[in-house]
């Protein structure tokens, strides 16, 4: 009864948290288009605050950790084609805008149910049978009884929808989950402390590190007679990764070192009450592997084994290493040059000559030894004053 009414309190909370943060994004509402193919928006509202608590239930804290900002619902409607009497095909549709793609995407994991299977209608869509979820950069559409609708009409919704927010990058942690055993759709983005009690519900709060930045995403496995829950948690740094599982260690409990190297290498075993299940961890890097289920560490290293995951530190800076030739070819090198250096001079200088010579002779006293070009510095010990006209041009007979 206690853990029933602190739900119900804590989600309204979260609500009295959540109107104001709708109401500074007004201008963030997602928008729903009035129309597409033929198909006509009707009863279009907005929803926020414990409105929308009370729509979402337990899903309400997820999609607050994921970046919920704003949501609109409405339902679509259009004349059914081969009816007689004018029937109407509705399908019912709810809009939700997160403050990124990631957020989108993170309620999208939770959001889908296992009867849908992976759909085309964008990069990362579902289809059931009477349910339909597109994420669209940071908008996350819901569609239900969208059996009415073509293919075609539902890319153009989505398009339509795709100019009101711009393309986003998801997340790819995913791509690190082992393929042998793994149950479809099982797998979650986990993006704070109630998406991670959800999936692994074994300790209460931020136990994983959420404030440090980690990116958390889980699956459960079948293997042989083992389901096993898989927990993948990558750091910011090797520091915080490791930092992190002493914490882990301290608050959950440990084996002692002989025990954990007696049960599987660097696997350690998370002490746990009587009949909760048994928790492995690993470290590799940034990342902490958890698994939750297994009977014991032989089966915990057997799926960590199958988590490609690896760092590898890296200089892309280009390097340069300095080669000094032999004394002996630097001074031929030198000689060389100076020898190059000379010849330059001497054909520079023989043609400035021929030049020089050539002028005078075509244009005396036009472009070189103009007289009055040319001051001469006299100490005045003669009598009679020197002219530069004596030194350039030949003296008159007498």
């Amino acid at each position: 009864m206690f853990v029933r009414h602190f739900k119900t309190i804590a989600l309204l909370c979260l609500a009295v948290l959540f109107v104001p943060l709708s109401t500074t994004a007004a201008d963030q509402q997602p928008v729903l288009p009035k129309t597409f193919g033929g198909w006509v928006l009707q009863n279009g509202r907005d929803a926020a605050g414990a409105a929308l608590a009370g729509e979402l239930g337990d899903n309400f804290a997820i999609l607050v950790e994921s970046g919920l900002i704003s949501s609109q619902s409405g339902t679509f409607s259009r004349a059914a084609s081969g009816e007689k009497g004018g029937g109407v095909a509705t399908m019912a549709a709810r809009l939700y805008r997160f403050r990124d793609a990631t957020g989108a995407y993170s309620a999208y994991t939770f959001l889908r149910t296992a009867d849908m299977s992976s759909s085309d209608l964008t990069e990362k869509s579902a289809v059931g049978r009477d349910r339909i979820l597109a994420v669209v950069g940071s908008l996350l559409l819901e569609l239900s009884a969208p059996g009415a609708a073509s293919l075609s009409e539902l890319k153009t919704l989505v398009t339509l929808l795709g100019q009101e927010t711009p393309t986003g990058v998801y997340p790819t942690l995913w791509r690190y989950l082992p393929a042998e055993g793994f149950e479809r759709t099982s797998d979650h983005y986990v993006m704070g402390p109630a998406a991670l009690g959800r999936v692994f519900p074994f300790a209460e709060g931020d136990w994983l590190g959420f404030a440090q930045g980690v990116e958390a995403e889980s699956a459960r496995y079948h293997l042989g007679r083992d389901t096993l829950t898989l927990l993948l948690a990558v750091y910011p740094t090797p520091q915080l990764a490791r930092a992190q599982l002493q914490e882990m260690q301290q608050r959950l409990g440990v084996k002692s070192a002989e025990e954990a190297s007696a049960s599987g290498g660097n696997v350690v075993e998370l002490v746990r009450p009587v009949r909760a299940p048994a928790l492995y961890a690993e470290r590799r890097g940034l990342m902490i592997t958890i698994v939750a289920g297994a009977r014991d560490a032989r089966v915990a290293r057997a799926i960590f084994n199958q988590v490609q995951y690896e760092t590898a530190v890296t200089w892309n800076e280009p390097s340069w290493e300095a080669k000094e030739p032999p004394f002996l070819v630097m001074i031929v090198n030198i000689l060389i040059a100076t020898c190059l250096l000379l010849l330059y001079a001497f054909i520079a200088g023989l043609l400035f000559a021929v030049v020089r010579l050539v002028v005078k002779r075509l244009a005396p006293g036009r472009f070189f030894d103009r007289d009055e070009d040319i001051e001469l510095i006299q100490l005045g010990l003669g009598s009679k004053p020197i002219e530069a006209k004596d030194f350039l041009s030949p003296r008159p007979h007498d």
